[in-house]
């Protein structure tokens, strides 16, 4: 019975260890797992996709038009009515040169300024003049940048074949401040936006603070006119209320007389040489866009037709400076015209403006001329630095 008994319990010994072999064994991968031992890269967790990043812009512009783009334009053609002014500011942005594909060249000294702030700019496209959208597209550009004026004709023409237009305003100070900012997005450029308006507001706060305290008593009659002559026909007319000129003149200390015709005009007004008399402006400022501003304020000076006025004999009747274009223009010199305008004005008020060294300053900040460029080609241009 004992030999029985002992067989028994030796078998069951043999067949706890067999089924014990057979069992699965605890997994390595929960081992690994612990804490003191780091996980493998294969039991890693699944990384996520790295985020697609959205380029693409939306803002209003200062013409209030919306502008989608789906990234950073690479290619810009500039086109339509009065490019010059379009061309300037956008080239106060070093991206412009590498980035403008196609250009439309009007009026001034438009091509002379552009070779000196982009030596290549003569290997640029150049369009004909009132280019139409038949002319843009083959440039394939992702943006055409236009001067409000053409938003309308023009830019609903490009965006019918899905071009995309914005428009540039430019008429006030406060409109220029807008169209730099927006100019700041389509360039990826925000931050030279913001030294470029900084430039500005910086001279604007120093001349009205020249201005504190000035009496109306203490304003001068003043009198912008627009010199033009056609067929020997001579006519002059002045700005409305609302232009950049009128505006110029009160910042700069000045009484503007002839706001009384303005009756809402959106653009300049004629005038006679009679209603000229009857205003009698202690002041006269000339602009000549087809001339010289200077030699046709000499002119009017020495004319027989305009003695009696004060501002003739008192010898007070001056050609806007000009050097690529005049300083009284919707152009981003029209910072040197507010300086000028406060030097003439308030001479005493604004003794401490040194007009050559702010050309100098202009042209070397907004522009990054040289001083050997400056003197070369921009100093000569100007009467009053001669």
């Amino acid at each position: 019975m004992k030999s029985i008994l002992s067989k028994f319990f030796l078998i069951s010994f043999i067949i706890v260890i067999i089924l014990s072999a057979c069992a699965p064994t605890k997994s390595t991968e929960t081992e690994v797992s612990s804490p003191e031992t780091p996980a493998s890269q294969n039991d890693a967790e699944p990384q996520e996709p790295e985020p697609v990043v959205d380029t693409g812009m939306e803002f209003i512009d200062a013409t209030g038009k919306q502008v989608s783009l789906p990234a950073l334009p690479e290619r810009i053609v500039v086109a339509g009515k009065a490019t010059p002014y379009v061309l300037d500011t956008i080239y106060l942005f070093p991206d412009a040169a590498k980035k403008l594909a196609a250009l439309e060249v009007r009026g001034f000294d438009t091509q002379a300024f552009l070779e000196l702030v982009d030596p290549n700019v003569t290997v640029k496209n150049m369009l004909e003049r009132d280019a139409g959208p038949e002319q843009i597209a083959p440039y394939q550009p992702d943006l055409v940048i236009v001067k409000n004026i053409s938003l309308g004709k023009l830019g609903a023409a490009l965006e019918e074949i899905s071009i995309q237009v914005m428009g540039l305003n430019l008429e006030t100070p406060a409109f220029f401040y807008e169209d730099i900012r927006a100019l700041g997005k389509v360039f990826g450029n925000s931050e030279r936006a913001e030294e470029i308006i900084a430039y500005y507001q910086g001279i604007e706060k120093q001349v009205n603070e020249m201005m504190t305290g000035l009496q109306d008593s203490e304003r001068p009659a003043v009198l912008v006119l627009q010199y033009s002559e056609d067929g020997g026909e001579i006519s002059f007319k002045v700005p409305p209320a609302s232009y950049l000129q009128t505006t110029m003149v009160q910042n700069a200390g000045g009484n503007p007389i002839w706001l009384d015709v303005d009756g809402g005009s959106d653009g300049w007004i004629q005038v006679s040489l009679e209603q000229i008399a009857v205003w009698n402006p202690e002041v006269i400022f000339v602009v000549n866009y087809a001339g010289d501003s200077v030699e046709t304020a000499g002119q009017l000076l020495q004319s027989p037709t305009w003695e009696g006025l004060q501002a003739v004999e008192n010898e007070q009747v001056f050609g806007f400076p000009a050097d690529f274009a005049s300083w009284d223009l919707i152009d981003p010199r029209w910072i040197l015209g507010q300086q000028w305008l406060a030097t003439i004005l308030q001479p005493e008020r604004a003794a401490e403006i040194d007009l050559r060294a702010e050309v100098k300053s202009f042209y070397q900040v907004l522009y990054q001329l040289s001083d050997t460029q400056i003197e070369d080609s921009v100093i000569p241009r100007l009467d009053e630095l001669k």
